[in-house]
């Protein structure tokens, strides 16, 4: 429910989300990813924002390191949604890892 709240008090919740929208994005937002990320066996690559609001940077290679066959990587000069604030450079990271991977 942090998440939720932060995201609201910073503008960045959709006013139009629906009730059970909130309730994923509250229930994701509490989760423990850990024995899910562990119980991959399909590449992973975790991807994060140098200036995210919510997820330190470091917590990327954290996450990485559990998964059997993670990545991580760190792009710079981007907040918690890497894939929209710098779109060019998440892309290309999600493209070499994708070459990598097949």
């Amino acid at each position: 429910m942090r998440l939720v709240r932060l995201l609201a008090a910073m503008g960045r919740v959709d006013r139009s989300l629906s009730p059970p929208e909130l309730a994923l994005l509250n229930d994701h937002a509490k989760r423990d990813w850990c024995s899910t990320i562990r119980a991959s066996d399909l590449p992973v690559l975790i991807v994060a924002g140098s200036d995210s609001e919510f997820w330190p940077s470091a917590h990327a290679a954290a996450a990485a390191a559990l998964a059997p066959n993670g990545a991580s990587t760190v792009v710079a000069r981007a907040g918690h949604a890497t894939n929209m604030e710098r779109p060019h450079s998440f892309n290309r990271v999600v493209a070499e890892f994708l070459d990598s991977a097949s």
